[in-house]
């Protein structure tokens, strides 16, 4: 039940005012050290600032808190950003040329554990789906069966590229891709 669930679009400047909240509950998601959650902060202001930015939250009403439980955001992906060149490179000139042309990158969808299981992901998820401007949504999970991959498979999301890992890191990830 979400009934003490808001969901909210969230502009990049009230999202940049969030970055601390909102890497807090990406690293209780992932279950990343403080040293990670401070470095994710500084990629989320980072990703405010480009082009297409948008962001949906979700804030618990129990109790007055009005407090970030979940978010997604993503942009227009372009080359020279680091996540896009990385990528471009794993999923070949072909993968590239169909996916990430026109292509919107899903940077972050995470929500706090214990607010998980709710269908909160699926609100944010659908809510970013439905305004992101391209042909295409990309993005990045742990290549692992998880609760996070399911939902992207049940929102037609298919593996564009399985075992990968980024550069400094030993963790395989997938690229999955969808048409919108």
């Amino acid at each position: 039940m979400t009934d003490d669930i808001r969901i909210e679009r969230i502009d990049a400047a009230r999202f940049q005012a969030l970055a601390g909240e909102a890497a807090a509950v990406y690293g209780a998601a992932m279950d990343r050290p403080p040293e990670v959650v401070i470095q994710r902060r500084d990629i989320i202001l980072m990703h405010v600032t480009y082009a297409g930015f948008l962001a949906t939250g979700a804030f618990s009403l129990a109790a007055d808190a009005d407090e970030l439980v979940g978010f997604g955001y993503g942009y227009s992906g372009a080359p020279g950003q680091w996540w896009h060149d990385i990528v471009a490179h794993a999923i070949g000139r072909s993968g590239t040329k169909r996916w990430l042309r026109d292509g919107f990158e899903l940077a972050e969808l995470h929500v706090r554990p214990d607010h998980q299981g709710r269908g909160i992901g699926r609100r944010l998820l659908a809510d970013v789906l439905d305004r992101a401007n391209a042909q295409h949504v990309v993005l990045s999970t742990p290549d692992i069966e998880s609760p996070a991959r399911g939902l992207y498979r049940s929102a037609g999301f298919v593996d564009l590229c399985v075992g990968f890992t980024f550069p400094g890191s030993a963790e395989p990830y997938a690229i999955m891709g969808v048409d919108l």
